[in-house]
């Protein structure tokens, strides 16, 4: 596997497991928790900095999986939309560019 190839799977897997944090998390985290729980669950060094964070937050907003708010302008706070958790449950079909969680 070519490290491009690794790299897009990571990014995968990163988008899912921060959809994972905001539901664990009441349904939203601004970026510092998201960056201290993906750095426990194994995100880090290049996999986890502040311009692929950013990255996946507007992709997931794009994809009308989460909503950006600000508080005073400034932290960004991501919050799990409904169609979100519809995707975290699996009634949401499969979006390229996220992984596709398991069933459980």
């Amino acid at each position: 596997m070519n490290s491009e190839v690794f790299a897009d799977e990571i990014t995968r897997s990163r988008r899912l497991a921060t959809l994972r944090v905001l539901n664990e998390n009441e349904g939203s985290a601004n970026e510092s928790v998201l960056r201290v729980a993906l750095h426990q669950l194994g995100f880090r060094g290049r996999n986890a900095t502040d311009d692929g964070l950013r990255g996946d937050a507007e992709f997931l907003d794009k994809a009308e999986l989460v909503i950006k708010e600000y508080y005073q302008g400034r932290v960004r706070t991501l919050v799990l939309s409904a169609r979100g958790l519809a995707f975290l449950h699996r009634r949401v079909d499969p979006i390229p560019g996220i992984d596709y969680p398991d069933i459980a």
